[in-house]
């Protein structure tokens, strides 16, 4: 039995040497080791990560077209949903009511003018002039009694006119002085009238009459309403939706600020959708958006996301998730585009979340973590000797880990 353990011993030893055998030649030679590990090469290529939504196509331009003035419809040469260009011509309004408010305006800038330019010229005027006169004349009436005052009281003390007549002069001397003073007063008073606050007064007069004036005129020649961009004729908008627009038609009275209609824009447009709250975190404004439709199959639009909402969906139930309003805005459209792109066609957005056009991706096994960080096993060809090199991870994607630190070469499975 002993000498049988003894003749297999040698033979069970043997696995253990070959092991053994192996790992000397494996420390003793450590570039067949290098050899036989697996190197990836690696090199840059372009990462697109996107987000797919479907939308909506909106105007981008609304413009709510009011009355100008109080009137009657004379001219309507639009209905609902009437595609108009630039320029051409919606309604025209009658101006009889507006033209008796020029006049009337038109008079008062007359009167305010003069009242103007008579203060402007105060001194030279006929008030100015009426009180200089009756001042003259008060001034010489009083030197002439004054004169005549001297006379009697020497004639008097010679005996030749009784004291009556004189007493009678001083009296009417008194009286034309204070004639005098009252004359100079007014004169004063009268001048004072073109300074100051009065000269003030009639400026703003004649301001305000000036810009009443021209305020309707350039009212009156808004009597024709012109589009004033491309676009497609819709109902008035209003925020009380029981309210119902009166429709319009040759004689219609209209007031001052009322709604006509609104002009929705066919060449600006914006796309309009709702994302998830999963994924409103990582949308941005003005991130690139490829546009396209199953309505317009031949036309790929490129846009930029504008608008991110805030506010979650009112219309969306709790229980669902929180989703959010999002505006994308695109160029204006070619008149051909217009010809198959119409207002509320849906639309699929893809929007580029992220974009690098040299990204150095490498499979996640070949990623190694210490103490230090993240590394890479590296060598830029199978010539050079491999080295440790510093990265830091970025995005995943489905062929791997994208990576930054790293040039194209060789990486360490």
């Amino acid at each position: 039995m002993t000498k049988s353990l003894w003749k297999k011993t040698p033979w069970l030893l043997l696995p253990v040497a070959i092991v053994a055998l192996y790992w000397l030649s494996e420390q003793s030679n450590p570039a067949i080791a290098q050899e036989q590990a697996t190197w990836l090469p690696v090199e840059p290529q372009p990462i697109v990560q996107q987000i797919g939504l479907v939308g909506r196509v909106e105007p981008a331009e609304l413009l709510s077209l009011n009355a100008p003035f109080e009137g009657d419809v004379l001219e309507l040469a639009v209905a609902e949903g009437s595609q108009m260009t630039e320029g051409d011509v919606l309604l025209k309004l009658d101006t009889t009511q507006i033209n008796i408010q020029l006049r009337e305006a038109l008079a008062q800038r007359l009167q305010a003018q003069r009242a103007f330019n008579d203060l402007q010229n105060w001194e030279q005027g006929q008030e100015v002039a009426r009180a200089r006169r009756t001042l003259s004349s008060v001034r010489l009436n009083l030197n002439d009694t004054v004169r005549r005052l001297s006379e009697s009281r020497t004639l008097l003390e010679k005996g030749i006119v009784p004291r009556m007549e004189v007493e009678s002069l001083e009296q009417q001397a008194t009286i034309q002085q204070l004639d005098l003073e009252a004359a100079e007063s007014e004169l004063a008073s009268t001048l004072a009238q073109g300074l100051g606050e009065n000269r003030l007064i009639a400026e703003m007069e004649l301001e305000n009459a000036t810009a009443r004036h021209e305020a309707l005129l350039a009212l009156h020649e808004k009597r024709t309403l012109h589009a004033p961009f491309s676009g497609v004729v819709i109902p008035p908008s209003s925020q009380d939706r029981e309210v119902k627009h009166e429709l319009l038609q040759n004689g219609t009275h209209v007031t001052q600020g009322q709604p006509l209609f609104t002009l929705a824009s066919t060449e600006r447009v914006r796309i309009v959708a709702q994302a998830e709250e999963v994924d409103i975190n990582i949308l941005e404004p003005g991130q690139p958006v490829t546009i396209t439709g199953d309505a317009f199959p031949d036309f790929e639009l490129q846009g930029e996301l504008s608008f991110i909402g805030v506010q979650r969906m009112e219309s969306q139930g709790y229980e669902n998730g929180a989703s959010y309003l999002i505006n994308v805005s695109v160029p204006p459209l070619t008149l051909e585009q217009q010809r198959y792109i119409r207002l509320g066609m849906s639309a699929h957005l893809h929007i580029n979340t992220y974009l690098n056009d040299a990204a150095m991706i490498v499979p996640p096994e070949s990623i190694r973590q210490d103490k230090n960080g993240s590394y890479i096993e590296f060598r830029a060809s199978s010539q050079d000797e491999p080295k440790r090199v510093e990265i830091e991870i970025g995005q995943s994607t489905p062929s791997g880990v994208e990576v930054f630190g790293l040039s194209h070469g060789l990486v360490r499975l």
